[in-house]
């Protein structure tokens, strides 16, 4: 199943005017691949890239808008080269979008794509998620997502201390989905975290995506995040 850019217009009405976010999507896409030689960000091969990293970046912003009734701030944790963050920040100007990034190569060109872009609305920080949970970004979001960066039980301790209570985090994961929540029962619950939804994928977009959907309901507990690599290590 393959998508064209000349797909997501009819796919993704709800976003208004193409002219408006089109053009920018694959400027976008274009920048990733001009910087593959220096700064790899993914391993989508280019004809699936429509499909794969923007149609289902643009569901996931549909799906959010169907559940967070306030959706900015967001931050986006593991951004690699703007999936989902930069693709939200395009289709949806109206919210401030943090894109939490910790290689600093990585960091740099997302910078530089955003000065390119003209994306007044996002932010970047060259930081690992443990430790920038730890900063101002602390219980602030009204939405925390994050996409193919670790296994729920680990994912649930980069995610959470982001959001503030009575945010949301929105993970798109495959068909491993419903083990890994199965196996992160503890981790839900010492970041004061609840399942609400498993929200799946218009199968025009994917198959096999799924969106996790969890409140939080509190601040986070101060021993959380733990110390970077602990949550990877040892998995709540």
């Amino acid at each position: 199943m393959s998508l064209s850019w000349d797909d997501l217009p009819h796919l993704f009405p709800g976003l208004g005017d193409p002219a408006a976010w089109l053009p920018l999507l694959q400027r976008h896409a274009a920048l990733v691949e001009d910087a593959a030689g220096h700064t790899r960000v993914t391993s989508v091969p280019a004809a699936e890239a429509v499909r794969r990293q923007y149609a289902e970046c643009l569901e996931l912003l549909r799906i959010a808008r169907t559940v967070v009734p306030t959706m900015s701030p967001c931050i986006d944790v593991g951004s690699g080269g703007g999936y989902p963050g930069m693709v939200f920040a395009i289709a949806a100007p109206d919210i401030a979008i943090t894109l939490v990034e910790p290689l600093q190569k990585r960091a740099r060109l997302l910078v530089s794509m955003a000065a390119e872009l003209e994306l007044p609305n996002v932010t970047v920080v060259a930081a690992r998620a443990e430790d920038a949970a730890r900063g101002p970004l602390r219980d602030s979001a009204a939405l925390v997502t994050a996409r193919a960066v670790a296994e729920l039980r680990e994912l649930v301790e980069y995610t959470a201390p982001f959001a503030r209570p009575g945010g949301w985090l929105l993970l798109p994961k495959g068909s491993t989905a419903p083990d890994e929540l199965a196996a992160a029962g503890a981790a839900l619950d010492a970041l004061g975290c609840s399942h609400r939804a498993n929200l799946s994928m218009r199968p025009q977009v994917s198959e096999t995506l799924t969106v996790l959907a969890l409140k939080k309901h509190g601040p986070t507990p101060q021993k959380y995040p733990r110390r970077p690599g602990q949550p990877g290590k040892r998995p709540l």
